[in-house]
């Protein structure tokens, strides 16, 4: 029973498997020839653009462009950012270390819950702000963050806003121009089931950007500055094209599925997870499930080290991910900073039942420490 897909999705759809074997018989060089194997690529790339493009509403698919994974895409995100810079207590290291290494940065608190304080966010976003980074979903308590409302006053105050989609892309319903977006970063490898070395970013038309690395892009070969457009301006070398090709049989797949109906499944196996396990008293769950949240149930047993439950968790074939999650900030926020947790992040491929055994599971455990107690 694999529980660990906010690291990474698996089992991944059979037609994701089909294209990157396709590409690795077919796949030549896009953008690099006009022979059978390199149209054959670049129109792999154009197809995915599109139904990337039509995943987050976006109008121009030359406005996406491919990189290794979220991180990558944030760098180059981050690269962009003149000024001071906000971001939140919840991010991700992904969006945290590039920030911090530009300095300048107000970071805006959350509370035990995970929850951020918003007023203090819109207040902190003024006209002399560079930019705002955050999450769109924690990926320690699996909080959903209004991303519109931050992203209307990034609008109104001329602030460059950029969200980290790397727990919601392919999960939440992710609208880019109606959430006033200005770069969208994603990973390929978790909900939109693509292959690990996948994932890229969006970006609003006009932008001015710069460049983080520089080499050959198979267009503009005789300037040798390199392009400033998209997506050139961050693809530079050969392209991940077995991968991307699996990429877009994954977004093909999530389309076609729903997003609407994915977030659905997921939130309703994470309710039938806690269900089991609510009444134990040396359980601990954190997170906010009032508000909107994806399929992700962080929790503790006491006096059982976090590292140890995922030990014992497998002995029941049961696979999910202990630790610190990288992001330091929201174990201080919730209180899970020395002891790290235990987290479950249930996916798509997932059924009712895997869910109910793992909580029943997790239920006889901490049951179990409460009876060696007496």
């Amino acid at each position: 029973m694999y529980f660990d897909n906010a690291a990474t999705s698996w089992p991944k759809p059979w037609e994701v498997i089909g294209k990157v074997n396709d590409a690795l018989l077919k796949a030549g060089n896009p953008g690099r020839g006009a022979h059978e194997a390199a149209l054959w690529s670049a129109n792999i790339m154009y197809r995915a653009r599109g139904k990337l493009a039509e995943l987050f509403g976006i109008e121009n698919p030359l406005n996406i462009g491919f990189s290794e994974n979220a991180t990558g895409a944030l760098n180059f995100a981050v690269n962009q950012i003149s000024g001071p810079i906000i971001v939140t207590a919840m991010d991700h290291n992904s969006v945290l270390r590039p920030c911090f290494s530009k300095g300048n940065v107000t970071m805006v608190p959350a509370d035990f819950r995970g929850n951020l304080n918003m007023d203090f966010f819109m207040e902190a976003i003024t006209s002399e702000v560079g930019a705002v980074v955050m999450t769109h979903a924690s990926n320690v308590t699996g909080n959903i963050y209004d991303i519109k409302s931050v992203g209307e006053k990034c609008r109104e105050n001329g602030v460059l806003f950029i969200v980290d989609a790397a727990q919601t892309a392919g999960v939440v319903p992710i609208d880019f121009e109606k959430m006033c977006i200005d770069i969208l970063c994603f990973t390929g490898h978790k909900g939109l089931f693509g292959p690990q070395g996948t994932g890229g970013i969006a970006v609003r038309e006009g932008l001015s950007l710069l460049a983080l690395k520089k080499g050959g892009t198979g267009s503009s070969s005789y300037d040798i500055a390199h392009p400033n457009s998209m997506p050139d301006v961050i693809e530079a070398g050969t392209q991940n094209t077995h991968g991307i090709a699996g990429l877009l049989a994954g977004v093909s797949f999530v389309c076609e599925y729903g997003v609407e109906n994915i977030y659905r499944h997921e939130k309703h196996l994470s309710q039938l997870f806690r269900k089991q396990i609510k009444d134990v008293e040396n359980i601990k769950v954190y997170g906010d499930f009032i508000g909107d949240y994806v399929g992700i149930v962080s929790l503790n047993i006491v006096d059982i080290d976090s590292s140890e439950l995922c030990s014992m968790l497998s002995e029941f074939d049961i696979y999910v991910r202990g630790g610190s999650h990288c992001a330091p900030f929201a174990h201080r926020a919730i209180g899970t900073e020395d002891t790290g947790l235990v987290r479950f992040s249930f996916g798509a491929m997932n059924a009712e039942e895997e869910a109910i055994q793992a909580g029943k599971v997790v239920r006889q455990i901490g049951e179990s420490v409460k009876l060696n107690e007496k």
